[in-house]
């Protein structure tokens, strides 16, 4: 497995992010250094660590950083069910279909014939059909 390190830089730069820096500081006495690094991603800390020298404060910082990212990115692919687009098949009620139906053919144009007269019924309905589910609580999503 990769150095945490060069996982880190590996991964930042294959988003397209740049290269990650490591702000590294020293405390302490001269026989018992602490060094702090933190992994710093343009301009944002990702993880902090800290070691007896500055190489395991920064591979800590990269872990720390790593696992992080790795937490953003599962957030962001968890999409809440509110937010989720819907992707079945739209659920039938017969009476809403049935009226909607019956309005878009009432409410289109006169005028219209054959194919120019079912597709306005056609788009019509459906609109008004979506927007019935809608007020009623059921998801919709518009097609592309």
């Amino acid at each position: 497995m990769a150095h945490p390190k060069a996982a880190l830089i590996e991964r930042v730069q294959a988003e397209g992010r740049g290269k990650p820096q490591f702000d590294t500081e020293r405390s302490g006495p001269d026989h018992e250094p602490l060094f702090t690094s933190r992994a710093v991603i343009q301009g944002t800390a990702y993880g902090t660590g800290e070691g007896g020298n500055k190489r395991d404060a920064e591979r800590r910082a990269a872990e720390a950083a790593l696992k992080a990212l790795d937490a953003a990115a599962l957030d962001a692919s968890r999409v809440d069910d509110a937010e989720a687009p819907f992707e079945g098949p739209w659920p039938v009620f017969e009476g809403v279909l049935a009226a909607a139906l019956q309005v878009a053919n009432d409410r289109v144009a006169r005028e219209l014939r054959g194919d120019a007269a079912l597709e306005a019924v056609h788009a019509f309905a459906l609109r008004l059909y979506k927007g019935t589910l809608e007020d009623l609580g059921e998801v919709v999503e518009e097609e592309a």
